[in-house]
């Protein structure tokens, strides 16, 4: 079996979402059902109801398995006005509310299907300033980001889906092809604008403050809704060399075993991640991105090969620039059907062990992320971000045909997940927000969780944003 550079692609995603679930509004659980009408008197932007033209474009989460997702209101917020008006509707009428911003929460926290869902999507500017700095609306696609950025010779670590907003990203952390070398988007957060349902008012913070640092990693969701981010960029690197190797069937545990030692001993300039793929004898598929030349490129891939004892196939082999290589990563747009979780590998696995987990599982992969280098040159506690330091984050990605049904999904992607948390001790990453995460408090935040909770406490005494995975208190 090989691995087409659109099927690696699709086992890569980032999200973050917000909002609980349920079968009926608080308001409506009274007997009382929200008057949209003034609402809708109070925005700049509309608000779209199920009746109304519109709605349905942008009623549909990322992840189609969460089709069934109808929000009472839609509120197409232009402003920070909005947000706050969004905010207070929802306190004053104490019915679920979320912010969407790419819409990817892989369980579609972000699109609930009793509430009031602020999409600020249309909150999608990016402004490059002369120092450097980029300031970027919450509802902007990564993709456009890049774009943006790259027009005026910058760059800023991001995912390697085009279509994830960038507020989900960064609040969760941000994993992506530069991380090795410039870290994580949420480690280039020079400051923020906030709206917090404590107070209801527009707060500008940066991570020296206690709801700037919460925003480092501390989950899309929580604490406020961001209405604009400034991000510290870097200049675009001007060769960057991308490449995908496929490995045969049967390889999986060598060239799993091989990358694992050789992602570590490359150079900082280098990212590359691993797909496990599952069958009756797993095979492998290994992305690369090199900030340099195609020489270099070359020289990794056969040193890849001899420690792995295996020849591998290599696609889309080319030097590009910044703008190419984050074109070549972001894959198709379109949305997709799948189901996931994570487990963070504090240190190096048993490669035969790691591929056991998805031997026979014909739909499961694994997708392993190093989280070393610049990742780790921060400590756990200097951004919400805790996974600092440990070697990777591992994927359990399965892409469902559409036979599958979602509790099929689950079952079998959570089977896989329980197996691996056996030896993956270091938690897990909140961007791959799991609903059935049993320990997900503790794996998404660990050593920072405590602090965390204090910040939602804080921020939103009363539950306005909480959900099912939320760190506010829950309304009683």
């Amino acid at each position: 079996m090989t691995l087409s550079r659109r099927r690696l692609l699709q086992l890569s995603a980032a999200a973050a979402g917000t909002a609980v679930v349920g079968t009926g509004t608080a308001a409506e659980a009274a007997g009382k059902e929200p008057d949209w009408a003034a609402l809708r008197r109070r925005l700049h932007g509309a608000l779209l109801q199920r009746n109304h033209a519109g709605y349905e474009e942008i009623r549909p989460p990322f992840n189609i398995l969460y089709d069934d997702r109808y929000p009472p209101a839609i509120a197409r917020c232009v402003d920070a006005d909005d947000v706050r008006r969004c905010l207070e509707f929802a306190a004053e009428n104490k019915i679920t509310f979320a912010a969407r911003s790419g819409g990817h929460s892989y369980v579609a926290y972000s699109t609930p299907g009793d509430g009031l869902v602020a999409d600020l999507k249309l909150m999608n500017r990016v402004e490059v300033r002369r120092n450097g700095t980029a300031v970027v609306g919450p509802g902007t696609r990564l993709i456009d980001v890049y774009h943006a950025l790259a027009a005026e010779g910058r760059a800023l670590p991001g995912g390697t889906c085009g279509s994830v907003g960038i507020a989900g990203l960064a609040l969760g952390g941000g994993i992506g092809v530069l991380m090795r070398k410039y870290g994580l988007t949420c480690d280039h957060l020079a400051g923020a604008k906030v709206v917090t349902p404590r107070d209801l008012r527009v707060r500008s913070v940066d991570p020296g403050s206690d709801l700037g640092w919460a925003l480092t990693g501390g989950g899309g969701g929580n604490f406020g809704v961001t209405t604009e981010f400034t991000f510290r960029t870097v200049p675009a690197p001007p060769r960057v060399t991308v490449f995908v190797v496929n490995f045969p069937e049967g390889s999986g545990t060598d060239v799993y075993g091989a990358w694992q030692d050789w992602i570590t001993s490359a150079p900082r300039e280098f990212w590359s991640n691993i797909s496990v793929l599952g069958g009756p004898n797993p095979a492998a598929g290994v992305p690369g991105c090199l900030l340099g030349g195609e020489h270099q490129a070359r020289e990794l891939i056969a040193d890849l090969e001899r420690r792995a004892g295996a020849k591998g196939t290599v696609s889309g082999f080319q030097e590009t620039d910044y703008l190419g290589a984050m074109d070549f990563w972001s894959g198709s747009l379109g949305r997709r059907r799948f189901m996931a979780a994570s487990r963070v590998l504090a240190r190096k696995a048993d490669p035969a062990q790691l591929s056991a987990l998805v031997t026979g599982e014909t739909k499961i992969a694994l997708e392993v992320n190093p989280l070393d280098a610049a990742v780790s040159d921060v400590r756990p506690t200097d951004t919400a971000f805790a996974h600092r330091g440990v070697f990777g984050d591992v994927q359990v990605y399965l892409s469902a045909d559409p036979d599958v049904d979602r509790e099929t999904a689950k079952h079998e992607v959570n089977d896989v997940q329980a197996r691996l948390a056996k030896f993956a001790t270091g938690g897990a990453y909140v961007n791959y927000i799991n609903d059935d995460q049993k320990d997900w408090a503790t794996a998404y935040y660990g050593v920072n969780l405590g602090t965390l909770r204090a910040v939602a406490a804080k921020y939103d005494p009363s539950g306005v944003l909480a959900f099912e995975q939320g760190l506010s208190p829950r309304p009683v």
